[in-house]
């Protein structure tokens, strides 16, 4: 491989058996398709410790206010459908947002590189 930044099949970045050091526009480019889906991650990792910890405080207003009834149940299936869903989507839409992403930054390089033409031919 002569690009020693390729895309595996699972959709992920891998530098292997660089023989240059990446460039600052490589570097740049590591980090702009990385940032968005660190966010993401992180935004379920949130979503998943608030759900915990609510989930335990519902349960135990259930247990000391009506021991009997369990209908800590119903929100604990309702929000973690959501939950579910939503790791789905984050782990199935990184691969997707990778394809949109590259698609829109070859067309910045493209319109930067025209502008630079067109700059080059009015000096």
């Amino acid at each position: 491989m002569d690009d020693p930044v390729y895309q595996k099949p699972d959709g992920s970045l891998a530098a292997c058996c660089l023989e240059r050091e990446l460039t600052a526009e490589e570097k740049e480019d590591i980090y702009f398709r990385a940032l968005p889906r660190a966010r993401r991650r992180m935004v379920l990792y949130v979503h998943a410790v608030v759900f915990t910890g609510v989930m335990v405080l519902l349960l135990l207003t259930n247990l000391l206010t009506t021991p009997r009834t369990l209908w800590v149940v119903w929100p604990f299936l309702g929000w973690g459908v959501g939950l579910v869903l939503h790791w789905l989507g984050v782990a199935k839409l990184d691969g997707a947002y990778d394809k949109v992403y590259e698609r829109v930054r070859i067309e910045e390089i493209a319109r930067e590189l025209e502008r630079q033409g067109r700059a080059r031919a009015g000096m």
